[in-house]
């Protein structure tokens, strides 16, 4: 029996088909039709299923469904509050999707254009990707903040089918993508902010290797025509070239890329323990974009079954492809931010996620051109901050299109790497990138803490950092408006947090020895940073002694400290730098049962 509804969307009718459910089915209550209502639904993953391209909307939390034969909306559902991603269970009609705000994974029935829940479990804090093995068996799913993979086992069972915790697998870094091999055992895990990849055993949940790939902003994962290498796209920042015109002119500064790594390097067995992170060094990369058309945040990447390389340029609102990446890569123009790519089930039309639009985007193959653009659906007039938002992600703000706020900042937080923006006013002394995560609250700006506004800071941004002067975008409307999204962003939840530990003991013995040794002095609460700058026993290469101290509140999400990264672990600020007892501050060093407490405090900050 069917339900019927006409709803209008655009002018346009389309029908929703609500089945009932049979005895014995065990289909769970929740999965609505959504309403069609004027709202931001963002675009963010693509799932083919027969003749149905189904869309995970981010912000909207639903999922439409396309068909691929006439190019028109379908249906759309309410699924949950913020999806991140979606993946088909392979052989079967299920789709999984994670939701981010709820920290939910779902398991839903595709039957042409109706969705059904079947399953539901909790993940770790803020699950961004999820992926299944060919079997249709194992279930991964990468949850940013908790820095962890989560393994689920998948049980067919037709009177109630299951989605059962089987691993949880602790990472050093904060994973996004991840990638299956061929073997369809070894799963390949990409940082989401700065270089590293981890190799997991999704069937035992053993963290097997860590690689460090001296990369950052990892966004694409593909297995390349000869299925002999990993394609990756990322961008590769130079600490020691100073943004100035001609070195961001000619790329110096920052190089957008796709890197090919072969899969014997990264599936060699290990003799080494696991924690022992071993670089990469033996690969091909393929730059994309080249000076005065430059090709900012390259992203998602899909390979036809000819051979055919498809990749987003997210910056520049251009999807390329050649069969050659040694090639000048064939661009076409699309719409806002290009997030996510399909291929049609025939490999007649490429769908392209347009996340900032709204819209999908259709490339017909043998015409070579985009055919056609779908709206999602009506939207609201955007908010300052929301402007602020697609700025951000903008490559065009910088000059020629070679990198966006994102880049160095992906998704508001840091690389983690060194960069010679000249914010001392002088060259040669990269200080590190820092997080933007909870900025608005943490004044002044800048290692120097010499900029008292956040609009003098992305003003400086845009015209020195970005070179972007001669942008149409870099204006006064633009600075405010990325200062309204600035202010909006939250901190990063700290890893304890996330990972729900919780030593009440440890932590109040760290908080007494973060008094007893006027730690608050410098970082004093709530914000945890100061308006003046310090003298902590360290110089930067012109003799510079006096650093304004970065907040610490969600310092547990970061990867290296101090101005230029000479700390690699939390521990080593205590351990090897003594701070804070250097230089001028020459008191007894803190004890190890001490910074062992004093760590646990940080980490739920």
């Amino acid at each position: 029996m069917f339900l019927r509804r006409y709803w209008f969307l655009l002018g346009i009718p389309f029908f929703l088909s609500l089945t009932t459910v049979g005895p014995g089915i065990g289909v769970l209550p929740g999965i609505e039709p959504a309403p069609p209502t004027s709202r931001l639904r963002r675009p963010t993953s693509l799932v083919i299923q027969g003749q149905q391209l189904f869309v995970a909307n981010r912000d909207a939390g639903s999922i439409s469904v396309i068909s691929t034969q006439s190019h028109q909306i379908q249906s759309e559902w309410q699924v949950g509050q913020r999806l991140s991603c979606m993946a088909r269970l392979h052989h079967q009609n299920i789709l999984l999707a994670v939701d981010e705000k709820q920290h939910r994974l779902h398991a839903l029935k595709m039957d042409d254009t109706t969705l059904s829940e079947l399953s539901r479990i909790d993940t770790g804090h803020t699950p961004v990707h999820v992926i299944a093995d060919r079997a249709g068996e194992m279930i991964a799913v990468a949850c940013l903040w908790a820095r962890q993979i989560q393994i689920f086992q998948w049980h067919d069972n037709d009177s109630a089918p299951s989605l059962e915790s089987r691993f949880t697998v602790d990472l050093p870094f904060n994973p996004r993508l991840q990638w299956l091999a061929p073997d369809d055992r070894h799963l390949l895990v990409a940082d989401s902010h700065g270089g590293y990849l981890a190799r997991i055993n999704i069937r035992s949940g053993v963290l097997e290797q860590i690689f460090d790939l001296h990369v950052h902003s990892i966004r694409g994962l593909a297995l390349n025509p000869g299925k002999t290498h990993l394609l990756i796209t990322h961008q590769l920042l130079n600490n020691l070239a100073a943004t100035e015109r001609q070195r961001v002119f000619w790329g110096t500064v920052m190089e957008n890329l796709v890197r090919a790594i072969p899969l014997a390097d990264l599936l060699k067995p290990n003799t080494n323990p696991p924690s022992q992170i071993k670089s990469i060094a033996h690969w091909l990369q393929y730059p994309i974009g080249q000076p005065g058309n430059a090709a900012g945040d390259p992203g998602a990447m899909v390979v036809a079954a000819n051979g055919e390389v498809f990749v987003c340029l997210c910056g520049t609102n251009q999807v390329a492809h050649d069969k050659n990446l040694y090639n000048q890569l064939t661009r076409h123009t699309v719409q806002q931010h290009p997030v996510a790519l399909a291929l049609d089930e025939n490999q007649n039309f490429l769908y392209v996620a347009n996340q900032f639009s709204d819209s999908i985007s259709v490339l017909n193959r043998s015409k070579n051109r985009i055919t056609q653009t779908i709206s999602l659906g009506p939207t609201p007039p955007l908010t300052r901050a929301q402007q602020g938002e697609t700025l951000f992600y903008d490559a065009r703000l910088s000059l020629h299109g070679w990198y966006s706020c994102h880049s160095c900042h992906p998704d508001g937080h840091t690389n983690g790497l060194l960069n010679e923006n000249m914010s001392d006013l002088k060259m040669d002394s990269p200080k590190q990138v820092l997080s933007l995560l909870g900025t608005g609250k943490t004044q002044p700006w800048a290692w120097t803490g010499r900029l008292s506004s956040l609009q003098q800071q992305v003003h400086k941004s845009i015209h020195v950092t970005m070179q972007g002067k001669e942008s149409p975008l870099a204006h006064p409307d633009t600075e405010q408006a990325l200062v309204a999204y600035l202010q909006n962003l939250p901190p990063a939840p700290a890893l304890n947090v996330a990972r729900k530990r919780n030593d009440v003991t440890a932590i109040a013995k760290g908080k007494a020895v973060f008094k007893a040794f006027q730690c608050h002095s410098c970082h004093p609460a709530p914000h945890f940073t100061s308006e003046s700058n310090y003298d902590v026993g360290i110089h930067d290469e012109h003799g510079m002694t006096e650093f304004n101290p970065p907040s610490l509140v969600g310092i547990s999400q970061r990867q290296r400290f101090f101005h230029d990264n000479r700390a690699r672990r939390l521990s080593d600020v205590f351990t090897v730098f003594q701070h804070p007892f250097t230089g001028r501050n020459s008191s007894p060093t803190l004890s190890k049962e001490n910074i062992h407490d004093l760590i646990e405090y940080l980490n739920r900050l």
